[in-house]
């Protein structure tokens, strides 16, 4: 297994360039100096990318080719983009984000013959583009038709969704940067088109969420735009939040951008864990994936706490949120290895709690640590005060939760995910599909009984529980995703709107104490 705690500095900076310009600033350009962050790592801490030994290789290539066969598998035949779930015929444009990364992390690893990924995506995006009624205002409804790309009836919600645009347009802007030419024009195009501006809630009932951008929008017939706004927005800075704030700081049109200093204007509300860490968290769920969703594409790992106060907005402190979800991540490990509730399985190899399918329907358990006093600013406006419990539902695990958590904490990640693998060779052979065969690797999620053997697996998989295993282990292996995705031109101009003082070094790659060459491992 990964030894971190035989660490070696970088021999250089990766990809200089986006180490030294961005939006994640340690001092404003007016010398504005950062006050003390809150979530600050030790910089002795290792960050991707991880070298692992080869049984770990092996493993970790396994895991990635049957998530891949799900993306290259579960599609439309007429558009090819992947379907939501094995047992539905609705696209999620969430899922066609993950897709159309996947698509570029195949290309990369020759899982395709030449030319092929590229032939797909095209497709997908011709598909996309052909069919304007499945987007308002440039933004995508949640759900579409497989054969038309039009809005789909059968999805459980008929909304133009903030959060799958932003996860579509993520896998957009990968793709672009990565093929380029005619794939490039047509993603730029479609990102370029979203009006993020015009999903702000100017006029808001609730004063606290006022000008944050809201979930969606619903058709309400012959009406202003305006009241077909969900009145619920994405205030608080969690990882969904922070990914759609971000991309629509992004938009390369100015009337359609939200400025960036939304993105800091996001709520953080302070918390303690278990072993007496502070993390920002997100109050609304204790979901894992809350901590992981934009971690797949914002290369967070390259940046320290952020600075608010640099873009005028008082009472945020700053974040390292990588660091950040490092600790959310031990958190949920030591509290599975705790098991206040007492259920079969949980401990130091089974952990996490994420979204995933339960037994007869989609479950969201969760985990929150404890409401820290110390918070900054005024209730409701800079912070929520809210104490929620602990969701363990029935004990359902899904191996993507631990296993996105790669990036993070490589060594119990890579545990856990050799531990579920062990669990489908003795006890529950439907807990693994071989990848080798054209199968998906790992199912969706399981359950363990009282006994302590495997009383239910799920039969579907899912695309948005596959999407961000397979990307965060590219990125713990190579960087790959975070590197294009922040190579793309619309990116490089937000992080270019200020500074980013760091020094060769201050930042720890990790690597496999069996590597004696000086050098690192160099991006793919």
């Amino acid at each position: 297994m990964l030894d971190l705690g035989a660490q070696k500095r970088s021999a250089k900076m990766i990809v200089v360039g986006l180490i030294t310009a961005g939006i994640f600033a340690t001092t404003a350009v007016d010398g504005t100096a950062q006050p003390d962050p809150a979530v600050e790592a030790d910089p002795t801490t290792p960050r991707p990318p991880f070298e692992f030994p080869p049984a770990d290789e092996a493993l970790l290539d396994e895991i990635q080719l049957g998530c891949w066969n799900y993306f290259l598998n579960e599609v439309d035949p007429i558009t090819l983009m992947v379907l939501d779930r094995t047992d539905t015929n609705v696209i999620s444009v969430a899922g066609v984000g993950f897709q159309l990364t996947a698509l570029t992390i195949a290309d990369e690893r020759g899982w395709l013959a030449p030319g092929l990924a590229e032939i797909m995506t095209s497709n997908i995006l011709r598909s996309l583009r052909d069919e304007p009624s499945n987007r308002v205002r440039g933004l995508f409804y949640h759900y579409l038709e497989p054969g038309t790309a039009k809005p789909s009836q059968d999805g459980y919600e008929e909304v133009v969704s903030t959060i799958d645009t932003a996860l579509l347009f993520a896998g957009l802007l990968t793709a672009s940067a990565h093929f380029g030419g005619e794939i490039g024009d047509i993603a730029d195009q479609l990102v370029a088109e979203g009006d993020w501006a015009s999903f702000k809630l100017g006029n808001a009932v609730d004063p606290t969420i006022r000008g944050f951008i809201s979930l969606g929008w619903e058709d309400k017939g012959d009406v202003p735009f305006e009241q077909g706004l969900l009145p619920f927005a994405w205030a608080d800075a969690g990882d969904e939040q922070r990914l759609t704030a971000f991309l629509a700081a992004a938009a390369p049109n100015k009337a359609f951008r939200v400025p960036i200093h939304e993105y800091y204007r996001l709520r953080r509300t302070l918390g303690t864990t278990d072993n007496g860490d502070t993390i920002a968290w997100f109050p609304w769920s204790g979901a894992l994936f809350t901590a992981f969703f934009s971690h797949c594409w914002i290369d967070y790992a390259s940046r320290g706490a952020d600075n608010p106060a640099a873009f005028g907005i008082a009472n945020r402190p700053g974040i390292d949120w990588w660091e950040n979800s490092r600790r959310t991540a031990v958190m949920h490990r030591d509290r599975s290895i705790a098991n206040p509730a007492g259920l079969t399985g949980f401990g130091p190899f089974a952990w996490g709690l994420s979204a995933s399918d339960g037994e007869g329907r989609y479950i969201v358990p969760g985990m929150f640590p404890q409401l820290s006093n110390g918070q900054f600013g005024q209730p409701g406006f800079d912070h929520l005060v809210l104490q929620p419990a602990d969701n363990w539902e029935d004990g359902t695990l899904a191996p993507y939760t631990a296993g996105s958590t790669i990036v993070f904490e490589p060594q119990n990640a890579v545990f856990a995910l050799r531990f579920y693998r062990q669990l489908a060779q003795s006890l529950a052979p439907a807990l693994w599909d071989d990848p080798a065969a054209g199968g998906y690797g790992f199912a969706d999620s399981f359950r363990f009984g009282p006994n302590g053997t495997v009383e239910w697996v799920a039969s579907d998989r899912v695309a948005i529980d596959a999407g961000p295993m397979l990307i965060m282990i590219e990125n713990a292996r190579s960087r790959f995703v975070w590197n294009t995705f922040e190579s793309h031109p619309y990116i490089r101009a937000v992080r270019r709107l200020n500074p980013v003082n760091r020094t060769e070094g201050q930042l720890r790659r990790g690597t496999n104490p069996a590597v004696t060459t000086e050098q690192e491992r160099e991006p793919r």
